[in-house]
């Protein structure tokens, strides 16, 4: 059966409502990711608490990743998206209110980041796997890449948004539209039926459930080497992005709205690469634009790194974040495409843990920053992540898409 087109998938309704919540999810996500970065800086002028503010974004998706897996196994995955989404709107709400008072401090910034990142663990480990079974196996390649493309066409859209409502309305602005929008997420969770197939395990705990998930991985190599290099990406190659605020001030001597520009440019690029993916994706294809689009990632942070133009600081951003979109279509789809239906929650579970092995490597980031400066630490991190690469390759022979691997 040929794989349909993307446009196509967007014509079935149900696939629409969830495709939908992601990007209106992933909008608000890289809108706060930008404002918060470019307040933080401002306040402190420190490279290292911008770093810390990403990381405690990311910090609940390692630690209860495995939590959302298992949750999608037991519960109508509906109802706990929906669940999820009401909560992200109130900590927006609160956090709106709290600018528009004068009472924001850093400490309420970092608890409400922290809190948006707990219940973002539904959108990953639920609402993809949701996407993924709508589309079913033939068709699952590119609906997680027509899933990535609007994700990282947000990824333009966010910073573009959160950098003119900091220099028209403030931090409170921003906070107050992602409040808006997660209601039209619930608005569209809630305005029909959506199939349900999670699957009972009532006597299951969720810790029993992902060494379960960890035990399988002995004679699955293949998505062994899928998330070890997901740990490499988390650990090398996301992080640097967490310094696009410091360096637009800094280095580039840009006010708000144009470090949000130079951020979209980011953004850019991975809607420019999930497009190619969604559009020209293969099976045969899977596995080189996976692997392909990290290095193409590290290559560009170092291009970035040593940018002393904003144009040139672009264009390095608009190619790490083609490769960014390789990577992040192919991710979810490698690991549930090898993995038994029964499985996929508590896989997605342990490949949300990977994945939020990202805040160590913003500490890691953070920390060369303080002590090198932003542009030595970016080199050092793209050359550690590229040889962790190699190493991961020769360990794992059957990530090379010239490998055979049983399906």
């Amino acid at each position: 059966m040929p794989a349909a087109a993307p446009v196509n998938l967007l014509g079935h309704r149900e696939f629409l409502r969830v495709w939908f919540v992601g990007a209106v999810a992933s909008t608000i996500r890289w809108l706060e990711l930008l404002a918060v970065g470019v307040y933080v800086f401002d306040v402190t002028g420190s490279p290292f608490h911008v770093a810390l503010f990403t990381m405690l974004r990311m910090l609940p998706l390692g630690l209860f990743g495995a939590f959302g897996g298992v949750l999608g196994d037991r519960f109508p995955r509906a109802r706990v998206l929906r669940a999820g989404l009401g909560g992200m709107c109130l900590v927006s709400l609160a956090l709106g209110a709290l600018v528009a008072s004068g009472r924001i401090e850093l400490w309420h910034l970092a608890l409400g980041t922290f809190l948006n990142g707990v219940f973002w663990v539904t959108d990953f480990s639920i609402r993809r796997p949701m996407l993924a079974e709508i589309a079913g196996i033939p068709r699952m390649g590119r609906a997680l890449a027509l899933d990535t493309l609007t994700a990282n066409g947000s990824r333009m859209l966010g910073p573009l948004l959160g950098g003119a409502l900091l220099e028209l309305v403030g931090l409170g602005g921003a906070y107050f539209l992602g409040a808006a929008l997660y209601v039209l997420g619930v608005l569209a969770i809630a305005a029909g039926e959506l199939a349900e197939t999670h699957t009972e395990r009532p006597h299951e705990g969720v810790w029993h459930s992902l060494i379960q998930g960890l035990r399988s991985l002995r004679t699955q190599r293949l998505t062994t080497a899928v998330l070890l290099v997901t740990i490499v990406f988390n650990l090398w190659g996301f992080p640097f992005l967490s310094m696009v605020p410091v360096i637009g001030k800094e280095s580039l001597g840009l006010s708000a709205f144009p470090v949000g520009l130079l951020m979209s440019a980011e953004g850019a690029g991975a809607l420019l690469g999930a497009s190619t993916v969604a559009l020209l994706i293969r099976p045969r294809f899977y596995r080189p634009v996976y692997l392909s689009g990290v290095v193409v990632c590290m290559v560009a942070a170092l291009a970035f790194a040593h940018s002393s133009w904003a144009t040139i600081a672009g264009l390095a951003l608009l190619a790490a974040g083609f490769g960014i979109a390789g990577f992040a279509s192919m991710q979810s789809t490698l690991v549930l495409v090898h993995t038994p239906p029964a499985n996929r929650g508590r896989m997605m579970g342990v490949l949300a843990m990977c994945i939020g092995t990202a805040p160590l490597g913003l500490l890691h980031l953070g920390w060369l920053a303080g002590w090198l400066g932003p542009h030595t630490a970016i080199t050092v991190i793209a050359v550690e992540g590229l040889a962790a690469l190699v190493l991961v390759c020769r360990l794992f022979p059957e990530i090379l898409w010239w490998q055979e691997v049983e399906t």
